[in-house]
């Protein structure tokens, strides 16, 4: 276990995981100075941290603060790559994720989630599936609740679903997953990374430090992902909706089944499974292939199964209104994931694109577009570029605000057809993030079901 007592820590992010560093720290008798590139911050948390004694740096990284630290933890949306950070690294000072400092007081099993989509949901269900099973898990980490909060209640009989970004994969040194998973790779982050490459290779890190007694879970569909093979030193499982595996999770007979030790058995039915589109039927045999490794017996997994409904602002069903439905995918905020989306559905999709651009390649989906869409609708700062890449390969309007996109998907819908927000950008240019962008949908859908005389939540 790490050293904390009587050391001075520079805590870099004052966001939620700086927050709960800085609090670890400062139980443990750790000197804390919490540094923020914003000039003000008003969130509470942070003033109830300096009043039990963090010092608060706030404007910006002085290199000579971090220099000067014992240890410097960096929250996950602050880039290693900062002048003072790098500063801080070539004088020695050790620089480390919040990931990397947490994993050195668990002593709980780790399993870890990462890929480019699907994360959020994979980690979820894989939490339900162990608790189901009667195995004390609790799904945390990228998902909102910070891993270094799981030290206070750690045991060695608890196991910890950690979903983990490539921010968070950049800071780690030792941290080893017993179980590692890689859902998939695709363009993302390109205002972050200098190329694919360097993205690609954040993910891997996943598996950098396992070794023969652990395992890896890869996408045998996902050739990216795939080639990582050759390379783990860890025992590979795979999940395949196309392919048969010698160790994992496929389809077989229109059922989802694992397959260990040359014995097949069947989980449940594909028709039973809740979730819409075939990114989620992969989010689900990634979560089977790691229950099963964990002894979780099938009816057990078949039930949570059944009765899991999503997370919100993932291909979420908002409404149908005069026989069009309109589909919530918020979350689909990179070019790989708004494709997976328009795959859900055979055709008649009114698309609405648009926000922050990342840097994606939109023309990329032309070939999707033109086979499943019947309208585009383009919003927020991103409409121009995306427009500029795509044409009109479809009835095309664009617009600023999420109002004016839900009232020109209407007039573009026919019955039957789905509206679907799949904005293949990030959130930043109108709102917070990807949920309040959700719930703005979310909200004005309602309303559009109210003014045209339909139930609320109809389907």
């Amino acid at each position: 276990m790490e050293r904390v007592s009587g050391l001075k820590f520079v805590v870099v992010g004052a966001g939620r995981s700086g927050a709960s560093l800085a609090r670890f720290l400062l139980d443990r008798g750790g000197e804390v100075v919490l540094t923020d590139d914003r000039s003000e911050i008003l969130d509470p948390t942070v003033a109830e941290l300096q009043g039990r004694g963090a010092r608060l740096a706030l404007g910006g990284h002085d290199e000579a603060l971090l220099r000067t630290a014992d240890r410097v933890l960096v929250s996950p949306g602050v880039p290693l790559t900062l002048p003072a950070i790098q500063a801080a690294r070539s004088t020695g000072v050790p620089v480390w994720g919040e990931i990397e400092f947490a994993s050195r007081h668990l002593k709980g099993k780790i399993i870890g989630i990462t890929g480019t989509n699907g994360k959020s949901t994979t980690t979820t269900l894989t939490g339900l599936l162990l608790q189901e099973g009667g195995l004390d898990a609790t799904a945390c980490g990228n998902l909102g609740t910070p891993l270094i909060e799981m030290v206070s209640e750690d045991s060695e009989s608890r196991t910890y679903v950690v979903e983990l970004s490539s921010f968070q994969l950049e800071g780690i040194e030792t941290f080893r997953p017993d179980i590692a998973v890689l859902l998939n790779v695709a363009p993302d982050h390109q205002d972050r990374y200098p190329d694919h490459a360097a993205y690609r290779a954040a993910k891997g890190r996943i598996f950098e430090n396992q070794r023969a007694a652990d395992a890896a879970i890869l996408n045998r569909d996902d050739p990216e992902t795939f080639a990582f093979a050759p390379s783990l030193a860890a025992r590979l499982s795979l999940f395949s909706r196309q392919e048969r595996v010698a160790d994992g999770a496929c389809v077989e007979g229109g059922q989802v089944v694992t397959r260990r030790d040359g014995k097949t058995r069947p989980i449940l039915p594909l028709d039973a499974i809740p979730l819409v589109g075939v990114h989620n039927l992969e989010n689900v045999l990634a979560s089977v292939a790691v229950a099963d490794l964990c002894g979780v017996p099938p009816e057990r997994m078949a039930k949570t199964i059944r009765s899991f409904r999503g997370l919100p602002h993932r291909m979420e069903l908002v409404e149908e209104i005069d026989s069009v439905r309109y589909y919530n995918d918020s979350k689909a905020t990179n070019v790989a994931a708004t494709a997976r989306s328009l795959e859900s559905f055979p055709g008649g999709v009114i698309l609405i694109l648009g926000g922050k651009d990342k840097g994606g390649d939109f023309a990329s989906l032309l070939p999707l577009i033109v086979q499943r869409a019947a309208g585009l609708v383009l919003m927020g700062k991103a409409r121009d570029a995306i427009a500029k890449q795509l044409g009109e390969p479809v009835p095309t309007r664009k617009v600023h605000t999420m109002q004016e996109a839900i009232s020109a998907a209407r007039e573009l819908a026919s019955a039957g057809q789905v509206v679907l927000l799949a904005p293949a950008c990030a959130s930043f240019d109108a709102y917070r993030n990807f949920e309040e962008r959700g719930d703005d949908f979310k909200s004005r859908v309602a309303e559009l079901a109210r003014r045209a005389d339909r139930p609320h939540g109809a389907r």
